[in-house]
């Protein structure tokens, strides 16, 4: 299945993405907070080990699933306010 762009997706299937997008943020912030305590606790205990360097390959990660559920909200917020923009008009015809 091939993904769609997000200017090619509704309101609907942009709000189903960003529920994805936030579940998969907040997993991968999880992740990389139970991995950072786990590797701050073996260098404080073995020094420093290539356990040390983990959290720092997995933040690339993490800040991809943010920036784009951020790009997904931004979008949510864009389509949204062009609609209200759009009813606005309407109503003072």
């Amino acid at each position: 299945m091939q993904k769609k762009i997000l200017s090619d997706q509704t309101l609907d299937e942009l709000k189903i993405t960003e529920k994805k997008q936030r579940s998969l943020f907040l997993l991968s912030i999880l992740s990389f907070l139970i991995i950072t305590g786990i590797s701050a606790y073996l260098t404080i205990e073995d020094g420093v080990t290539l356990y040390t360097l983990i959290p720092i390959v997995i933040l690339p990660f993490v800040i991809y699933s943010l920036v784009h559920f951020i790009r997904v909200k931004d979008e949510i917020k864009s389509r949204t306010s062009h609609i209200l923009h759009q009813k606005r008009m309407e109503e003072n015809r």
